[in-house]
């Protein structure tokens, strides 16, 4: 049985451990919590990732590594992610359980020990960062920046929230522009540094066999717990229940072999924080989450109009996305078909078979995560930023309770806001 305590540690820093004897391997993370966008976007992307290059003691990749190793192979990666409108920088970290390795007493310690060095000590260069690491992170983090349009079946989404969410900070990306990133410097960024110090939530994870006291302990005997005592606040996510104006469509030419077709939809506020969730990723998996949706064995399988077509519920945001793969020539009849079994949902059209199939579905997939402790980590780390702590085996009990009358709701509350299409040039 998994316990979650979740601990203030100080001003704008809080502690979640996820304690249970299930995993070989602990997982720990420090991050800060940011808003999303602004100038500082691509600064902020690229900030872990030349924090990671070295500390003031372990000055470069290979002091690290050797480091690394020593504490039985731990590993530290950074991490650059978006959950709502908020941007997550920091470390994640996994290393094998001090209780299941022998003589490995005090691991845990002196890997939080390194994850607040990285943050809090790093290895400066004339009191600012390396211009060495800065030219070459900021190098690849261009490069990153150039390969998104790389992937038309990530691209194409990320296009539709682009367009979409145009006028809120949502529609901004997490690694910023290479615009932003080509004006990166050792001396700008380390301001951005310290500024993001300044202003940042911090939130802690951990998930082991040690209990919840001893890891805070371990953290609140580094820099990660001590600031300066005054307000912090997470960044808001603005939900639109409904979209500002009349649907939207938006049609490009890239040179691909495949169109990509993607939908947006407003939920009429169902989010982690409102509205009716558990029923809305109900409707969402009849709809479009599964093998046996409406999607999947209306659209691609009888009709075969779409090489993929799923449906994703962005509970962080308050939207929902179908995403598709199909031939140019097929635009027009697919669209009408994705929105033909939504109106499908809203009339109620939904046998007990395809009810009960969505809350299998549902229920095996929250289960799932509970045997993986990454899943867990960026589960928890998603309510922390929406500012809710609904845990997973309550997230099981509500799909369980879900009834078709609520299912149909969350259909009849979804409204069309945009259509993308990527159309293949190349065809």
């Amino acid at each position: 049985m998994q316990q979650v305590t979740r601990k203030k540690l100080g001003a704008g820093v809080n502690l979640t451990c996820v304690t249970t004897p299930k995993f070989k391997r602990a997982v720990l993370r420090a991050a800060l919590l940011l808003p999303l966008g602004g100038p500082d976007a691509a600064l902020r992307a690229c900030l872990p990732q030349v924090l990671r290059r070295g500390t003031a003691q372990l000055p470069d990749l290979r002091a690290l590594g050797t480091t690394l190793d020593e504490l039985y192979g731990a590993r530290i990666e950074a991490i650059v992610r978006k959950e709502g409108e908020t941007l997550i920088i920091g470390f994640l970290s996994d290393c094998i359980d001090e209780a299941y390795a022998p003589g490995a007493a005090g691991l845990t310690g002196r890997v939080v020990r390194l994850l607040a060095d990285l943050m809090f000590d790093p290895y400066l260069q004339d009191g600012v960062f390396c211009p060495d690491y800065t030219t070459g992170e900021r190098d690849n983090l261009i490069d990153r920046i150039a390969a998104q349009k790389n992937d038309p079946r990530t691209w194409a989404p990320k296009r539709l929230t682009e367009l979409m969410c145009a006028q809120e900070a949502y529609g901004q990306p997490a690694l910023g522009t290479a615009e932003q990133a080509g004006r990166i410097t050792e001396n700008k960024l380390y301001t951005a540094y310290l500024r993001a110090l300044e202003e940042a939530q911090v939130e802690l994870f951990y998930c082991g066999t040690l209990a919840p006291e001893a890891v805070a302990h371990l953290f609140l005997d580094t820099p990660l717990a001590r600031r300066t005592e005054r307000p912090f606040y997470l960044p808001h996510t603005t939900v639109a229940a409904q979209p500002a104006g009349d649907a939207r469509e938006v049609v490009e030419e890239e040179p691909v072999t495949q169109g990509k077709l993607s939908l947006g939809f407003r939920t009429g506020g169902s989010c982690l924080t409102g509205g009716d969730p558990a029923a809305y990723w109900m409707f969402q998996t009849i709809y479009g989450g599964s093998t046996s949706s409406k999607l999947f064995v209306n659209v691609r399988e009888k009709q075969s109009l779409c090489y993929y077509a799923s449906a994703q519920f962005i509970a962080s945001k308050g939207i929902m996305q179908v995403n598709s793969g199909i031939e140019n020539r097929d635009f027009a009849t697919a669209r009408d078909e994705i929105l033909r079994q939504l109106d499908a949902c809203r009339q109620g059209d939904i046998t007990e078979p395809e009810l009960e199939s969505a809350r299998k579905t549902l229920v095996t997939n929250w289960r799932a995560m509970l045997d993986d402790p990454l899943a867990l980590e960026r589960y928890w780390l998603g309510q922390a930023a929406a500012g809710t702590l609904t845990a997973p085996e309550d997230r099981i009990q509500q799909t369980e309770a879900v009834t078709l009358g609520q299912v149909v709701a969350a259909a009849q509350a979804t409204t069309l806001d945009m259509v993308y299409f990527m159309k293949g040039a190349a065809q």
